[in-house]
């Protein structure tokens, strides 16, 4: 009923658009069914289908943090804020590193427990994501990342809502690993 809120108009003699009264987020099926003399921006009754099925698109990716611009640890943690919910088990199953010398996909491994309240409060997320746990993914590449190296943090196709609406288009994010930390020591000796 909600997300139905809205006006509609024609466009053109040919386009009527609705415009909802609030985004839909993702994971919403609709139906569009025209009622009974409904007529054309000239006037003329409507011929052909008198219903059309749509959704409003899977999950995909607002923000993540660390920003890509900045080095990352070798165990980096991850955190994904979405623009509605998706199952933990799609993006276990979609999500995944591409790490530089490495010929296959690194899967992730999701955080949670104390490791992912921990995370959340320290990026000052933990309130918004108690309220809509499942539209933070957190979690970490399955592997160790070499130091130097360059890593694809990639939010595949296929990860869904819990209604069962898949996105359709992959999202990669680039990042760079922190390099091999190092000192040098240097002495003056004062006497031979």
């Amino acid at each position: 009923p909600e997300a139905s809120q809205g006006s509609g108009r024609w466009t053109s003699a040919r386009e009527w658009v609705f415009d909802f009264a609030r985004d839909l987020p993702p994971g919403v099926r609709c139906t569009v069914q025209a009622v009974p003399g409904f007529k054309s921006a000239s006037g003329s009754t409507l011929t052909g289908a008198v219903s059309y099925k749509f959704n409003s698109g899977g999950p995909f990716v607002k923000d993540v943090l660390p920003r890509t611009w900045e080095p990352i640890d070798e165990e980096q943690f991850f955190v994904l804020q979405l623009n509605g919910p998706a199952t933990l088990a799609s993006v276990q199953e979609h999500v995944w590193c591409a790490a530089e010398g490495m010929g296959e996909r690194v899967p992730v491994r999701l955080v949670d427990g104390a490791d992912r309240a921990a995370l959340l409060k320290h990026q000052g997320l933990d309130k918004q994501a108690a309220k809509a746990p499942l539209a933070f993914a957190t979690l970490t590449c399955n592997r160790r990342l070499a130091p130097g190296s360059e890593l694809q943090l990639v939010w595949g196709v296929g990860v869904a809502t819990p209604s069962g609406v898949a996105n359709r288009v992959e999202k990669r994010f680039t990042y760079t690993v922190r390099a091999p930390f190092s000192a040098e020591l240097r002495c003056e000796r004062e006497n031979a």
